[in-house]
């Protein structure tokens, strides 16, 4: 197995001391076995900010424990308040990088400390699972020739079957998530955008028809 790190130029403007304890909470016996990492995370949190219809907390922060009904352990409510206040601020700093002109926005996603290069599916797990709150709201995305091409390459990267058929297909799965972690900062402003001049479109009133 590989040995991760997180890039310092991926790290969200919490402090790295409340970064480092946020991932350790994460990972740590207190929350159920399928709690998110901080790449998937980030990547969730990333999705829920682009999507067509933002969710609100109280949907979005149950699932991130595991599948909905799971809870984590908290010492105190002193400190569940605490671990869901560093959530929240990871969420709006995602949201001012996205807002940025041009967007400041970078995934934070773990590093092979061995080759240097980005691992890319957790973080793409993640996403998708910010998708699948509202499937019906993505379904345009995924049924429009230029919009799954956006999105087809993270669908690919966080599903197991289509990884397989890609290492099947002689595709270098290192490389694969490498490159799209390097394409992340343009494509995910460039998702949000598509979302951005469908909603546009649709409240432009339809012009009238000409009067013979």
């Amino acid at each position: 197995m590989a040995n991760k790190g997180y890039s310092q130029a991926t790290v969200a403007p919490l402090t790295d001391t409340e970064l480092d304890e946020l991932a350790a909470f994460l990972d740590s016996d207190a929350t159920p076995e399928e709690c998110m990492d901080l790449s998937m995370l980030h990547g969730y949190l990333t999705a829920l900010l682009i999507s067509p219809d933002e969710p609100l907390p109280d949907t979005w922060l149950p699932p991130v424990w595991g599948d909905g009904s799971q809870r984590p352990r908290f010492d105190s409510p002193a400190q569940q308040t605490h671990i869901e206040d560093l959530v929240l601020r990871l969420y709006n700093q995602l949201s001012d990088e996205l807002s940025a002109e041009p967007p400041a926005f970078t995934p934070m996603v773990y590093v092979d400390e061995d080759s240097g290069t980005d691992i890319a599916q957790q973080w793409c797990y993640g996403f998708m699972l910010g998708t699948s709150l509202d499937p019906d709201s993505w379904q345009p995305l995924l049924e429009d020739e230029d919009g799954i091409e956006l999105i087809g390459p993270i669908l690919d990267c966080a599903d197991e079957e289509s990884r397989a058929d890609m290492e099947a297909e002689g595709e270098n799965l290192v490389q694969f998530e490498h490159q799209l972690a390097a394409a992340l900062p343009e494509l995910i402003p460039t998702i949000r955008d598509y979302w951005r001049q469908r909603a546009e479109h649709a409240a432009k009133p339809a012009r009238p028809g000409r009067r013979h």
